[in-house]
């Protein structure tokens, strides 16, 4: 008899969340992100940002277990030829939020610079 081992889950705590959270919403004044959405998949959680509902997600947020005490935030926004750029990495949490942050304010300033659509920078 085999036993298969299903992949161990992993979530965000309440500060985490919190954190990233912020970033959203602090930008969805400035109309960068309209839509927020919190997904899991085998047992994988995904925080994602979007420029409106239903489209492809300008970040997507991932929380990977390293160990039994250490875990990695992983960003990504939309590439070329549907790949994914990898945005922000870190394995705490506020030198990740502060990539994250950095990664959005350039594009703010990119679109008010060039007068483009975000989605079209990510």
């Amino acid at each position: 008899m085999s036993l298969s081992k299903t992949p161990s889950k992993i979530g965000y705590t309440r500060r985490e969340f919190s954190l990233i959270f912020q970033i959203y919403s602090q930008n969805v004044y400035s109309g960068v992100f309209k839509d927020f959405s919190f997904t899991e998949e085998n047992g994988r959680y995904f925080i994602s940002f979007r420029e409106d509902a239903g489209k492809t997600p300008l970040i997507t947020i991932e929380k990977k277990k390293l160990g039994p005490d250490r875990s990695l935030f992983v960003a990504t926004s939309p590439g070329p030829k549907n790949t994914l750029i990898e945005i922000a990495r870190s394995e705490k949490i506020e030198a990740f939020v502060r990539q994250v942050r950095a990664k959005v304010d350039s594009y703010k300033e990119a679109q008010t610079i060039k007068g483009e659509n975000v989605s079209s920078m990510i």
